[in-house]
């Protein structure tokens, strides 16, 4: 195949001009220039947005997303940051597991519930009321839990390529 221009690649690949030069910008899919400084989309190039346009999709990510995640991974102190925080995150996520499986096993073992056992959920004295997340954590950070999540996949992903 020859190379094409963005016009071409963007019909090919379904994304937009205007997203193909934000994805060239961002430094998620860097095509070659031509003397005159056309962007030249080659089969590697267009297989990359191919690739990455599943990728967003099976993920749910945005490609600002992967923007964050590339320099998260070329910077290298951005890069010890995040590999030290997914190390955190993932000895969390093996405490967390642990102890959704030490609370399940005691609410089997306990049958506990029962009507009666869940009426003192309503009442602010109740221990039942102060009951935290399965995970032990605080609903209130299920959003980073999110995030990281959602980051980590997009690392995964993209040292995979």
């Amino acid at each position: 195949m020859e190379s094409a221009t963005v016009h071409t690649a963007a019909g090919t690949t379904g994304w937009s001009v205007r997203m193909l030069h934000y994805l060239d910008a961002a430094g998620l899919v860097r095509p070659p220039r031509s003397p005159s400084g056309y962007r030249l989309y080659g089969e590697r190039e267009i297989a990359h947005l191919r690739e990455l346009r599943q990728l967003l999709a099976d993920h749910d990510l945005r490609p600002a997303d992967l923007q964050v995640a590339l320099r998260l991974r070329s910077e290298p102190a951005l890069r010890h940051a995040v590999d030290e925080w997914l190390d955190v995150s993932a000895a969390s996520e093996a405490t967390a597991s642990e102890t959704t499986a030490t609370e399940m096993t005691a609410v089997t073992e306990n049958k506990s519930g029962t009507a009666a056992d869940m009426e003192g959920a309503s009442d602010p004295k109740s221990p039942r009321a102060t009951h935290k997340h399965p995970t032990g954590s605080d609903p209130s950070t299920s959003w980073l839990r999110f995030e990281q999540d959602k980051h980590s996949r997009a690392l995964l992903s993209h040292n995979k390529t």
